[in-house]
């Protein structure tokens, strides 16, 4: 009796995956259907009727499934890679925007662009005071330097060469 049962349920089962091979079928050949006529001849009921059955198989879905899962780790790989450069990158702006200090620490750049300006305008102020006071003993070394910065921005300049604008 277990063998009629189980030939029972082999005939339903194939009856089953004959009648999803039909349904699979008829939604390719309506799909067909809408292409121009020059694709609609190049497929043909056997290869529709071929189609429908590795559709049945499944394992269309499992290589789509594998092909899938190989994409996102072919993605997570290259996103991985890219944040590994981004931090490459930033790292060697890092380093080129630090100068080593005598005492061996890192200072940034603009810290020591400052410093070094600082010590051009302390150079200069000693040179220009030095120069004032011996062209002029009556003022002072620091009003001199200060009368000269401001009577500057009242002076004309011309963008033509050899006029000087007085």
């Amino acid at each position: 009796m277990e063998r009629y049962a189980g030939a029972l349920e082999e005939v339903a089962d194939g009856a089953r995956q004959q009648e999803r091979h039909y349904q699979l079928l008829s939604a390719l050949q309506s799909l067909v259907k809408e292409l121009p006529s020059s694709f609609q001849q190049r497929l043909s009921y056997t290869t529709l009727s071929d189609l429908a059955l590795a559709l049945l198989d499944g394992t269309v879905f499992e290589i789509v499934q594998g092909l899938l899962e190989i994409q996102h780790l072919t993605e997570k790989s290259l996103y991985n890679q890219r944040l590994r450069l981004q931090n490459e990158h930033r790292g060697a702006r890092g380093q080129r925007d630090e100068v080593p200090s005598p005492l061996g620490r890192r200072l940034p750049a603009a810290l020591v662009l400052r410093q070094a300006l600082r010590q051009k305008h302390q150079e200069a102020q000693q040179s220009s005071s030095a120069l004032t006071t011996l062209s002029s003993p009556g003022k002072s070394s620091q009003e001199i330097p200060f009368l000269a910065w401001s009577c500057l921005d009242f002076i004309p300049f011309s963008s033509s060469p050899g006029s000087h604008g007085l």
